[in-house]
């Protein structure tokens, strides 16, 4: 079975959930059911992860008639097998989004993506989603004096902007993050972790409470414009709806012409020790922050709900190999803390996220009424959340100088069928850069 396809190759039946520590650990997830009787509505959401349910959930507060359609269950792609981090901003720096997008656009991009951490705990609050959600900061240390100064810059850009943000003392970093091996960093207060899976079963769980449909174990085979509406063929039923909105992230197939080119769909993995004793966790992260390095292969760690240390990043890949992933996060965490001695494993997983040539999300609209909304490039919880709100927005009538995200052309890659040895021979560049800054300083 191809993890990047959740049904077998009989079509019979969802794939199942991989051994991760969220699916263990993880609220069950709400009571849904495959579709089996045709359906009008005025909305056909397409993916069940956070753009989705969000969509979902700020299109019923409008009273429209609404159908998720998902070809697993809530949560089963990148939603429910992130890192857990709730990051503002964007993959590129504020100076440069405003300069690329240009004007009151580019500001006011910048600001919606600065605040979108400030949905999520607005949604898990007046929800009441049973997340483990903490909100302590999000702490960016740097690897090298190159990146030092990359850090140094992007938290001058948020302070220019209102932002709380602040560099942090060296000296005090080996108390605060557990290791010595960083030059430096920054914090965000406005970051914070959550376990990911269970915020996509809360949402799921709001969105139905709200009045949404959500059909599981139903993959989308075709989209067809009759006339006015929009047909959403399931191999069970077909949904008549007004708009349609395809929220599939990185793994979106040919539903839409064209529109699985325009990303490139990259698999990072996390891993998970054996819970972690109280005089270990007393030193790593004792404010339970998160922290994401800065460096061109960067790693990711934190302490999750139940007392354990995970490792995101390091590296990734463009395939479906793990083995690389898992070695290269069990090294990263070694070479961070292995002053605690070897840590046992008890859990590894991978998935995959969109990435975009320019590391911006998108809203396409390669027809009247078909929205495809995806490349959060990393930072896919409060992004796909704050993207459904837009997505609710715009079928409501929005005008693109109305969206904070405006809506973009989309535009296939060419030599797409190389994707795989490009991003392999770029991770290898990319990490002899690192090691090379890394000895320089």
């Amino acid at each position: 079975m191809n993890e990047n396809d959740p049904w077998d190759s009989e079509r019979s039946a969802p794939a199942p959930l991989p051994r991760s520590l969220w699916a263990s650990i993880s609220p069950p997830a709400p009571e849904t059911r495959r579709a089996t009787q045709d359906a009008r509505v005025d909305v056909a959401i397409i993916g069940g992860g956070y753009t989705g349910l969000s969509t979902a959930i700020h299109l019923r507060q409008t009273g429209a008639n609404v159908a998720v359609v998902e070809a697993a269950e809530a949560g089963w792609g990148a939603s429910g097998r992130n890192g857990g981090q709730v990051i503002p901003g964007l993959k590129i720096d504020p100076d440069e989004i405003e300069a690329f997008v240009g004007g009151e656009c580019g500001r006011r991009l910048v600001a919606w993506a600065g605040s979108a951490p400030d949905m999520v705990f607005s949604l898990i609050k007046q929800h009441e989603i049973d997340c483990s959600p903490v909100r302590n900061g999000w702490i960016q240390p740097a690897y090298t004096k190159v990146s030092l100064e990359i850090v140094a810059s992007r938290c001058r850009q948020w302070q220019e902007r209102g932002a709380p943000v602040e560099m942090l003392d060296p000296a005090q970093l080996p108390d605060m993050l557990g290791t010595s091996k960083y030059v430096g960093a920054w914090m965000d207060r406005r970051g914070g972790s959550i376990n990911p899976m269970a915020y996509s079963r809360g949402l799921a769980r709001a969105a139905l409470a709200a009045g949404a449909k959500i059909y599981t174990a139903t993959p989308v085979q075709k989209l067809e414009r009759q006339g006015a509406v929009w047909k959403v063929i399931t191999p069970s039923a077909t949904f008549t709806a007004d708009h349609v909105v395809v929220a599939t992230g990185a793994y979106c197939n040919d539903l839409v012409p064209g529109l699985k080119r325009t990303i490139i769909p990259t698999r990072i993995g996390e891993v998970a020790t054996k819970p972690l004793s109280h005089n270990i966790l007393a030193k790593i992260l004792p404010g339970r922050q998160l922290a994401s390095d800065w460096r061109r292969l960067l790693a990711s760690f934190r302490i999750t709900p139940d007392g354990r240390l995970m490792m995101g990043g390091s590296t990734a890949t463009a395939g479906p190999e793990t083995t690389k992933i898992r070695d290269s996060l069990h090294r990263a965490a070694r070479d961070l803390f292995g002053h605690y001695g070897e840590f046992e494993w008890d859990f590894f997983w991978s998935g995959v996220f969109a990435v975009t040539p320019d590391k911006l999300p998108h809203l396409h609209e390669p027809h009247p009424h078909l929205i495809a909304a995806l490349g959060c490039n990393g930072r896919g919880i409060a992004i796909s959340t704050a993207m459904g709100k837009v997505l609710a927005e715009r079928i409501r009538g929005a005008s693109d100088e109305e969206l904070v995200l405006p809506v973009s052309r989309l535009a296939p890659m060419h030599f797409y069928f190389l994707r795989r040895p490009v991003v392999d021979f770029l991770i290898k560049v990319k990490g002899v850069q690192d090691k090379f800054d890394r000895a320089r300083t």
